[in-house]
């Protein structure tokens, strides 16, 4: 993968002040994301996003001071309305914001600008739940199940609040536990896939709007040409081959890495589609409609995982390219 110069060089023919504005975005997103009812959750993910663009058009410096001021104001006023902010989710998405801009200035390779800031939002989990261990004298995986099976219970309490048929409600209810004990089997690769999903896609609506800006010159086509090393196949089959042992602790592990392994190929599918739009040139509009009903049917994120995996034998883009050319 060709490294960040993907993003080109930063044109002189706009100033950089002319994206203060930016700046007081940051404000706005990191308050919205503790203060705004429903919609918080949602400023709160694409804050990375706010912080990445604001430190590539602004300076990661300015962008930085910006962001510690309004925690820091965030922190005082949480404390002067007796509320509790989620103050380390905060930080650690901005920082992964602002690491973003500072990977992708220091022209950074495209996987090391998105691993490592999510492996800063593993380690912050990781840190997370390991504090709250030793203060509470729990071992963390405890902490983990117990706050997975809060989540579930809230959620399930949610759902019953909703105009649901009774008997869907009651189902839900009925396999609560199976519910949690799914979601604590799959814990570790639940992380990796969240952190990896939050950068990536604040990168991509990032880059959107940085080549909407006139400011960035070529960027990210070379996305669609991102591909799984081809030895990669083996963590898929090895991972998928161990859960059929009779062992509790390498089925969990092989569990997590097949899961990890399959959301890699989903990855490289994807890249496939994007690369298909592109020789296609399919408007934007229809690629965003595309992807909205992914997310919204998510099973067809089954087939764009396989289209990933058979690419080591097929090559897919080699045969779109050469079908294109033929046309």
């Amino acid at each position: 993968m060709s490294s960040l110069s993907l993003f080109g060089k930063l044109k002189s023919s706009a100033p950089r002040h002319s994206f203060s504005k930016l700046l007081p975005a940051v404000v706005i997103f990191v308050f919205a994301a503790v203060f705004v009812p429903v919609a918080g959750p949602l400023f709160l993910f694409f804050l990375p996003m706010i912080l990445f663009v604001s430190g590539m058009l602004n300076g990661t410096f300015r962008t930085s001071l910006y962001f510690f001021f309004s925690f820091t104001a965030l922190l005082l006023l949480s404390v002067l309305l007796h509320q509790d902010a989620p103050a380390v989710a905060v930080f650690t998405i901005g920082m992964t914001g602002i690491f973003m801009a500072l990977l992708t200035d220091r022209n950074y390779s495209i996987e090391k600008t998105i691993i490592f800031p999510a492996l800063l939002m593993i380690g912050a989990v990781c840190v997370y739940f390991g504090y709250d261990a030793v203060a509470l004298g729990a071992h963390p995986w405890q902490l983990v199940k117990n706050f997975i099976a809060v989540t579930i219970s809230e959620t399930v309490k949610f759902y019953s609040q909703m105009p649901l048929k009774a008997e869907d409600i009651r189902v839900i209810k009925d396999n609560e536990q199976n519910i949690v004990a799914g979601f604590i089997g799959i814990f570790p690769a639940l992380v990796v896939i969240s952190s990896v999903v939050v950068v990536w896609a604040n990168l991509l609506f990032g880059r959107h709007y940085l080549f909407r800006s006139g400011q960035f010159q070529n960027g990210f086509r070379s996305l669609a040409r991102w591909k799984v090393p081809d030895m990669a196949i083996w963590i898929f089959i090895i991972s998928g081959a161990l859960m059929f042992l009779p062992q509790k602790d390498i089925n969990f592990l092989s569990l997590n890495i097949f899961f990890i392994a399959c959301f890699v190929y989903l990855l490289q599918g994807f890249a496939i589609v994007s690369f298909l739009f592109q020789v296609k040139n399919v408007p934007f509009f229809f690629r965003y409609l595309y992807y909205f009903l992914i997310a919204v049917q998510q099973i067809l994120m089954i087939p764009i995982a396989l289209i990933g995996l058979f690419d080591i034998w097929f090559d897919f883009r080699k045969l779109i390219q050469k079908k294109q050319a033929t046309d």
